[in-house]
């Protein structure tokens, strides 16, 4: 119980990455705060958590709206006294035309950005707190995007390594740790059409992608990592990005 009397907001919190973040921070005992578009499935990942003896809520938030996320970070002040975790997890399928391009920015850029100058001006009167941004091997790295409406993606996830690393060179003395997790390719509804697929995927693992582990990754695989970096065993460690790929970067 690591992470006992803190209190976590994961954005972006009712399914995928978001949802394995929530429940593992919940198993070390933080108190969970959903803040999502989807009250339904938060409602559900949220019961699982309280059956497991957790403890959480959710808020209506959409993470493209400043005044929202605004909202669900004075509510985690307002109703639990603290907000000790931000994470930024939402996420959202796009077209890979002109308006999918701004929603990309928007969605996980803005997004993260809005959160974080919510959350930062908390920690630091509080004395501290761990911000976890949800990154991409994009932000590492080029991707195959076709054109040019499709580098939304790559140039907010990009930009997400920007901010983590100086919001963590600037806050490092407020004792605010901010760091991104960079998945590889993971189970989660985004990437069903390709790991559904009658070979379940095995081929583009394998074959295509030749990722050493020689399989998919799975949600509590991220979430364990975010919920690392979100307890005091990471407390040396801020403005990093974690790839957590199966080995697929290594190459």
């Amino acid at each position: 119980m690591k992470m006992q009397g803190k209190v976590a907001l994961v954005i972006g919190g009712s399914s995928g990455l978001g949802r394995a973040s929530a429940e593992a921070c919940a198993e070390e005992g933080a108190t969970i705060v959903i803040g999502d578009i989807n009250q339904s499935r938060s409602e559900e990942v949220l019961d699982g958590i309280r059956a497991r003896g957790g403890k959480g809520a959710f808020i209506h938030t959409d993470a493209m709206n400043e005044e929202l996320v605004k909202a669900a970070v004075a509510y985690c002040v307002s109703e639990y006294g603290s907000l000790d975790i931000l994470v930024n997890s939402a996420g959202a399928p796009t077209t890979p035309d002109d308006a999918g391009w701004h929603f990309q920015i928007d969605m996980y850029l803005k997004g993260p950005y809005y959160a974080c100058r919510a959350a930062l001006p908390v920690m630091e009167k509080q004395g501290g707190g761990s911000i976890i941004n949800i990154g991409s091997l994009s932000s590492v790295t080029g991707s195959l995007a076709g054109k040019i409406e499709g580098t939304g993606y790559p140039a907010a996830k990009h930009a997400i390594m920007g901010i983590t690393k100086t919001l963590a060179i600037a806050n490092g003395k407020h004792n605010i740790r901010i760091n991104t997790v960079c998945p590889g390719y993971i189970k989660t509804e985004l990437t069903r059409p390709l790991y559904e697929k009658e070979d379940g995927g095995a081929r583009l693992i394998n074959e295509t992608l030749k990722v050493p582990m020689r399989r998919w990754g799975e949600p509590h695989e991220i979430g364990k990592a975010v919920a690392f970096l979100a307890s005091d065993d990471a407390s040396f460690i801020t403005g990093q990005s974690l790839i957590v790929d199966g080995g697929f970067m290594a190459r």
